[in-house]
């Protein structure tokens, strides 16, 4: 369920856009640089999403350096560094992932999920010390989440908001005493939300040529309402990251938040939809 939350690039400035990829090397540099090189590989940008909203609530100017790197070794790029909102989307990023792969192994004894879950064990184990409630509450998210989708669940509500369970704990799992823990437990709840509904839509059609759990194939009306509900999951991530007082780097969470993610939910309706009535 990676990969969703990405900006509209032609719609960024330049700076802007550079911000937004120091953000993403900055993420990379801090899995490597606290565990290895291997969990380097999970990276994705919906990890810079979380980071930036993290720390734009913070007034403290981001340092960014220019570095090289394993994929850019020759040409120097800019890094941000020293910013604690950083490293927690980075540890994030590190325990879905690991819960990626473990669930691939469970469900579908997958070779990929077997080698991952086994990279990455030591560095989850690491993060079960740094942010135990964290993760202790994402494991019961998911292992609810999996007993829905053995009683092959279709009500869209229900599993979706057991996703969101999981997304609210992350974003609220930085400063659980912060005076915007609420609105941002709120704003992770509706973003989870709208996640887990997208990627559905998403995989639809694959799910049913492989038999795999989705709960749209065995949602009474399968698809019908379906763009109702991902744009009104939309309206209320809008609403609570209206909440949110953003003190740096606000154009690209407004990137992300009012085109990036309604880009890609109109994309992915339009192929899924069109896919789905030529299967009619």
């Amino acid at each position: 369920m990676l990969g969703y939350v990405t900006i509209e690039k032609n719609e960024l400035k330049v700076r802007e856009f550079d911000m937004y990829q120091a953000y993403y090397c900055g993420i990379c540099k801090s899995i490597g640089r606290r565990f290895g090189q291997l969990p380097r590989m999970v990276l994705s940008y919906d990890s810079v999403f979380l980071a930036l909203v993290l720390a734009g609530l913070s007034e403290e100017t981001d340092i960014v350096l220019q570095e090289h790197c394993i994929t850019h070794h020759i040409k120097k790029k800019p890094v941000v560094f020293g910013n604690e909102a950083l490293d927690y989307a980075a540890d994030v990023m590190v325990i879905l992932a690991y819960h990626k792969f473990l669930d691939d192994w469970k469900d579908e004894r997958s070779k990929i999920g077997l080698v991952g879950k086994s990279a990455l064990a030591r560095a989850y184990r690491k993060l079960q010390a740094i942010h135990p409630a964290v993760c202790q509450k994402t494991e019961e998210s998911l292992a609810a989440l999996s007993a829905l989708e053995r009683q092959h669940s279709g009500k869209m509500d229900l599993t979706a908001g057991t996703f969101a369970d999981i997304m609210e704990t992350l974003f609220t799992g930085y400063d659980p005493a912060a005076d915007s823990s609420r609105v941002l437990g709120q704003l992770g709840r509706q973003l989870g939300k709208w996640i887990y509904a997208i990627d559905a839509l998403d995989d639809y059609q694959k799910d049913i040529e492989e038999e795999n759990y989705n709960p749209l194939i065995f949602r009474e009306n399968k698809l019908e309402g379906i763009e109702d509900l991902l744009y009104n999951y939309l309206a209320e991530v809008a609403n609570a990251y209206d909440l949110l007082e953003i003190k740096k780097n606000k154009g690209i969470i407004d990137n992300i938040i009012f085109m990036g993610l309604r880009v890609r939910t109109d994309v992915i309706l339009r192929e899924r939809i069109e896919l789905n009535e030529q299967s009619v």
